[in-house]
């Protein structure tokens, strides 16, 4: 298992503790500003040494920078996806010469819930194009 594979998993997993810690969050406390204290969890995925702040002295071969790079654009893809779809409900629902008054933390958590889908996806498409074989 190549160190981009183990960072992707690692990746996953605190993504979806980060989610679970969210959801008790949120049953115990209902919706706040102190929910967004769940996201220093995401702080984890610095912590191993498969961390790719780590791999600065290594150089990718061509499949793991295709692999990076594909993860890379899938992530932010995702993101892009999300908010397109977001702004379109929003305009369908409430009307598109409507005002909108959002919480400052509701911006903020907005943010993280982006960064937490970016990791998310990028982590699960680096594992399927390592299990996915050489023509990934």
């Amino acid at each position: 298992m190549s160190n981009s594979e183990k960072w992707a998993w690692w990746t996953l997993g605190v993504v979806v503790m980060t989610i679970a810690a969210y959801g008790v969050f949120l049953a115990f406390l209902g919706h706040g500003p102190a929910n967004a204290s769940v996201f220093a969890l995401l702080a984890l995925t610095a912590l191993p040494a498969s961390s790719r702040r780590h791999f600065q002295r290594r150089t990718f071969d061509e499949r793991e920078r295709e692999i990076a790079n594909k993860a890379v654009r899938a992530g932010f893809s995702a993101l892009w996806l999300a908010f397109i779809g977001l702004i379109l409900v929003i305009g369908f629902i409430k009307g598109w010469d409507t005002t909108l008054t959002v919480p400052v933390w509701t911006l903020a958590e907005a943010v993280w819930w982006a960064a937490v889908l970016v990791l998310g996806v990028q982590a699960l498409t680096t594992i399927l194009l390592y299990r996915g074989g050489s023509h990934a």
